[in-house]
């Protein structure tokens, strides 16, 4: 996975070479591509996973069709298929917004994004972004961010419905 530097204005290269994982994700119709994802960590309590959506270019090279996403070790992600709003997998997110008096792992508000494939671009662009009214247990009170699933009837009724696509 490539190096980015854009959280930290340069001042750090974040480089993405831990936990590779790689997912098979079909495509309505025929074909698939794959979700992967590789960690960096610089040695504390948090990681950052840096996410691609992968497939096969016309020329043979292996192309990552989403912009840069990258998501903490406190966050929710899922591959979901909405055939209402595209033939194509639509990623969504939630990571952590961590505001002011709150510890790393305790309760937050969650940054909910998806990103949906833009047949004319031919890549995936940001197609949401909310924040979440309600605060979600963090790493300190159970194993695993459970977000989206609570979250999906707003995602769905804001993703289907293009004015409440951002906030």
């Amino acid at each position: 996975m490539p190096s980015y530097n854009g959280y930290s204005g340069g001042s750090v290269t974040y480089e993405f070479g831990l936990d590779p994982v790689g997912e098979r994700v079909p495509v309505t119709g025929d074909g698939s591509m794959i979700l992967f994802s590789a960690q960096f960590s610089g040695g504390g309590s948090g990681t950052l996973d840096r996410l691609a959506i992968l497939r096969y270019g016309a020329d043979g090279r292996i192309v990552n069709l989403l912009p840069y996403v990258g998501v903490t070790n406190q966050s929710d992600r899922a591959i979901w298929q909405i055939a209402t709003v595209s033939n194509f997998p639509i990623l969504v997110t939630a990571d952590f917004d961590w505001a002011e008096g709150e510890t790393h792992f305790s309760e937050h508000r969650y940054v909910v994004k998806a990103y949906k494939f833009d047949p004319e671009k031919d890549r995936y662009l940001e197609a949401l972004s909310y924040e979440t009214s309600k605060k979600y247990p963090g790493l300190d009170e159970v194993d695993r961010v459970d977000v989206l699933n609570a979250e999906r009837a707003q995602i769905l009724k804001r993703i289907e419905t293009p004015s409440q696509t951002k906030r």
